[in-house]
C-alpha cells in the first residue's frame, strides 16, 4: 500500500466518524407558548425553547400560522441555546392556530421538531353599527311582514341584540323579521352589537334608532244623526261618521241620494256633516265614506226623515203586587202616536217629575218609562200624566189624559166587584146544598126499589115450585110490565136460588145504610 492510498483512507475514515457524529444529534420538541387572546395592533411577544440541546450549532426558530404552512410569521436563530423570541403586531390574519417548528440553521440533514398547536384570538374591536331593510317601501300596514338587519362596518366575535323602546326583544342574530304586523310593532328599533372574549376584551357599538309605524286597516264607518234647532229657526241634521280603528289621515265623505255632498280630512277618528232638513218630508238616504289610502270603506244608509211629534199619547200602567194582594207600586209607560225624536215628562198634579225623586224614578232613554212607589195617605197621590215632544225642540208638546193613582185606590175593592163575587159565592153555596139534597133523596128511592125487587123474586119463585107448565113466562112478563124496570127472569131461571142469595145480601146491606140515613124509615114484606 503506497503513501497516497493510506492518506486517503485516513479521510474517508474521518468523515465516516464526521457523519456519525451528526446523525446522533436529534432535536426535542419545542414548546410555544404567548398570549392566546388580542385586539388588532398591539405588540405582542411569542417564545419558543427546547427543554435539552445536544449542540453548540445555531438552531432555526419559525412561527407559523395554520392559514400559510410554506411561509413563517417570524423567525428567530438562537445560538446559545436560548429560547426564541417573536414579536408580532396583532392583525385579523393572526387569529387562529400557531405552531413553532425548531431545526438545525446550517444543517438541513437534522430533522426539525415541532411545538403543539395553540389557538389565538384576535379581536377586532366593533365598529360602525347601524340597521337597514330589504323592504322597499315604508309604510306598513296591519299584516305586512318586516325585516331589519343590523349591520357592522369592521369587527369580530361579534353578537347582538335588539330592543324595541329600551326593551329586549331579541338575542344573537344580526337579522330581525317580524310576520303580521300590528300596532304592538311601532316604535324606535336600535340594534347593539358586541364584540366579546372575556370581560377584559368587551367591545359594543350601538346604531341609531330605526323608526317603525304600522298603519292599522280601517273598521266600517257608523252613521249617525241628531237633529238641531239653529238659532234662527231653522231645522239641521248633524251627521256623524265614526271610525273605531284606522291610522290617520282619515278622509270622510258625505252622500246624500248617492250624491257626494261634503268631505273633510281629519286626524282624528270622526268627522260631523250638517245638512239643512224640513220636517214631514221624506229628504232620502244619507251615508258616509271613510279612506285612509288603502280601502274605502262605507256606512250603512240611514232614511232623512224626521217627523214631528203628534197624535194621541197613551199612558199604559202595570201593578206591583206584594203579600195579601196589596199593591205596592206602579210602572207606567207613555207612547205617543207619531214623531221620529221623541222625548217624554211626567207630570204629577201638573208639577213636573226630574229623572229621580224619592218616590219616582224615570226610565229608557226617552224618558218614557216611569216608576213610582206608593205609601199611604202621602205625597206619591196625585194625578198623573206624560207628555211627548220633538228631542230637538221642546215648544210643542202633546199630553195623554190624567189619571189618579194612590195607595188608597189601588187597595180598596169596588162596590161593583164585592157585589159580583158576593153573588158568585151565594150560588156556590146553593149548588152545594141541592147537590146534597138530591142525593139523599135519590139514596132513599133506591132503597124502596131494592125491596120491592126483593119481594117480586120472592112471589116468582113461589109460582114457579107450584107451576112449572108453559104459562111460566106470561108470568113473569107481567109481573116486570107492572114494575117498569123488571129484571129478564129468563136469565135466572137456570139458577135462581144463587141469584136470590146474591140479591139479599146486597138488598140487606143497602137497607142497613138507609136505617143510618134516615133511623124512622121501616119496611115491611
Amino acid at each position: 500500500m503506497n503513501q497516497r492510498t493510506f492518506f486517503l483512507l485516513v479521510i474517508m475514515g474521518f468523515f465516516a466518524m464526521w457523519q456519525k457524529a451528526d446523525a446522533q444529534i436529534i432535536l426535542g420538541k419545542p414548546e410555544l407558548s404567548g398570549p392566546l387572546i388580542s385586539v388588532t395592533e398591539d405588540i405582542l411577544e411569542f417564545f419558543c425553547k427546547l427543554d435539552d440541546i445536544q449542540t453548540n450549532e445555531t438552531i432555526l426558530y419559525q412561527l407559523f400560522h395554520e392559514g400559510n404552512l410554506n411561509k413563517a410569521l417570524a423567525e428567530y436563530s438562537s445560538h446559545s441555546q436560548e429560547k426564541a423570541k417573536f414579536v408580532i403586531i396583532a392583525a385579523l390574519f393572526h387569529d387562529g392556530r400557531l405552531m413553532c417548528k425548531a431545526s438545525m440553521q446550517n444543517n438541513s440533514n437534522i430533522t426539525p421538531t415541532y411545538s403543539n398547536w395553540i389557538d389565538f384570538h384576535v379581536l377586532v374591536p366593533v365598529n360602525g353599527t347601524h340597521i337597514s331593510s330589504p323592504s322597499s317601501t315604508e309604510d306598513f300596514w296591519e299584516g305586512d311582514s318586516l325585516t331589519l338587519q343590523c349591520n357592522i362596518t369592521s369587527g369580530t366575535y361579534v353578537s347582538y341584540k335588539w330592543f324595541l323602546n329600551d326593551r329586549l326583544i331579541y338575542n344573537d342574530s344580526n337579522v330581525l323579521h317580524m310576520s303580521n304586523l300590528s300596532n304592538k310593532h311601532n316604535g324606535k328599533y336600535v340594534c347593539v352589537a358586541k364584540s366579546y372574549l372575556n370581560e377584559t376584551f368587551y367591545y359594543h357599538s350601538t346604531s341609531e334608532a330605526w323608526n317603525v309605524y304600522v298603519k292599522e286597516h280601517l273598521t266600517k264607518p257608523e252613521i249617525s244623526i241628531e237633529v238641531i234647532k239653529n238659532s234662527d229657526g231653522n231645522i239641521s241634521a248633524c251627521v256623524k261618521c265614526l271610525v273605531t280603528k284606522g291610522s290617520p289621515p282619515i278622509n270622510f265623505t258625505l252622500f246624500n241620494n248617492n250624491h257626494n255632498v261634503d268631505a273633510v280630512t281629519s286626524e282624528h277618528m270622526d268627522a260631523l256633516f250638517t245638512l239643512p232638513i224640513a220636517l214631514d218630508q221624506d229628504m232620502g238616504t244619507v251615508y258616509c265614506q271613510a279612506n285612509n289610502r288603502k280601502h274605502p270603506l262605507k256606512s250603512k244608509e240611514l232614511k232623512l226623515k224626521v217627523d214631528s211629534v203628534g197624535g194621541t199619547v197613551t199612558m199604559r200602567l202595570q201593578k206591583s203586587v206584594g203579600k195579601d194582594f196589596e199593591v205596592l207600586g206602579v210602572w207606567l209607560h207613555c207612547l205617543v202616536e207619531r214623531g221620529t225624536l221623541i222625548q217624554y215628562n211626567w207630570f204629577i198634579n201638573n208639577t213636573r217629575l226630574e229623572r229621580k225623586g224619592s218616590f219616582y224614578r224615570t226610565f229608557k232613554s226617552d224618558n218614557s218609562g216611569l216608576t213610582v212607589r206608593l205609601y199611604p195617605n202621602s205625597d206619591t197621590a196625585g194625578f198623573y200624566r206624560c207628555e211627548a215632544f220633538n228631542s230637538f225642540d221642546n215648544t210643542t208638546s202633546v199630553s195623554s189624559t190624567k189619571t189618579l193613582i194612590s195607595h188608597e185606590v189601588f187597595n180598596v175593592i169596588p162596590t161593583e166587584e164585592a157585589a159580583i163575587i158576593f153573588t158568585c159565592f151565594s150560588l156556590l153555596i146553593c149548588a152545594v146544598l141541592a147537590c146534597c139534597i138530591f142525593g139523599v133523596v135519590l139514596r132513599k128511592k133506591r132503597a124502596r126499589t131494592y125491596m120491592f125487587k126483593l119481594k117480586d123474586f120472592t112471589d116468582m119463585h113461589s109460582l114457579l115450585v107450584d107451576d112449572h107448565d108453559d104459562d111460566k113466562n106470561m108470568i113473569e112478563e107481567n109481573i116486570y110490565k107492572e114494575k117498569n124496570d123488571a129484571l129478564d127472569t129468563e136469565a135466572y131461571t137456570d139458577n135462581i136460588f144463587n141469584m136470590l142469595e146474591v140479591l139479599q145480601a146486597s138488598m140487606m146491606k143497602d137497607s142497613d145504610e138507609s136505617e143510618e140515613e134516615d133511623t124512622n124509615l121501616h119496611y115491611s114484606f
